[in-house]
């Protein structure tokens, strides 16, 4: 009897690299920010999770907040 080994592939998709200037849609206006990093790997660059550093948060929101990188356009 063979036994498998669960192997992690490496990602085949490259993601948005760190420092990257994006922007959003959110409500009727329009957010800036720098990706900080990988939220939350996916199995493409659309549904991979992203922290994102708000340029222009207002108090009360977060000053990171994630998005999918289907929602952002580099900037």
């Amino acid at each position: 009897m063979t036994t498998r080994k669960a192997v992690k592939k490496a990602a085949s998709f490259a993601t948005i690299p760190t420092g990257t200037a994006v922007t959003w849609h959110y409500r009727s206006a329009i957010g800036h920010g720098t990706v900080a990093g990988v939220h939350k790997h996916g199995t493409s660059a659309d549904n991979t999770m992203y922290s994102i550093k708000q340029h222009d948060h207002h108090p009360g929101e977060p000053a990171v907040v994630h998005h999918s990188g289907k929602a952002l356009t580099r900037a």
